[in-house]
């Protein structure tokens, strides 16, 4: 199945969206990486796992195709965050 993509002319918005809001994604990630904490490792996964699933569901409620196009997308920003952060350790060693 080929994961949601946003198309070329919403790219601006998002990216808008992303910027103006990235502290407060940042603030938010912070607080929920805490409530993991004392959880095993297969236990921290599951629960994200969890809160993957049940934001996506309420996303698409109805349609398991979308559902799953969506966690896709999401698996795919999670490639995309982890290698930009490698790049940027790299990138901090050299200097």
């Amino acid at each position: 199945m080929k994961p949601l993509r946003a198309t070329e002319a919403e790219q601006p918005e998002i990216f808008a969206i992303l910027k103006r809001e990235m502290p407060a994604i940042h603030r938010a990630s912070l607080k929920m990486g805490k409530q993991l904490r004392g959880l095993s490792d297969i236990s921290q996964k599951k629960a994200i796992s969890e809160l993957m699933a049940s934001w996506v569901m309420a996303v698409y409620p109805e349609d398991l195709d979308l559902q799953l196009s969506l966690a896709e997308a999401i698996r795919d920003q999670a490639e995309i965050d982890l290698r930009e952060a490698s790049r940027v350790k790299e990138r901090q060693k050299q200097h």
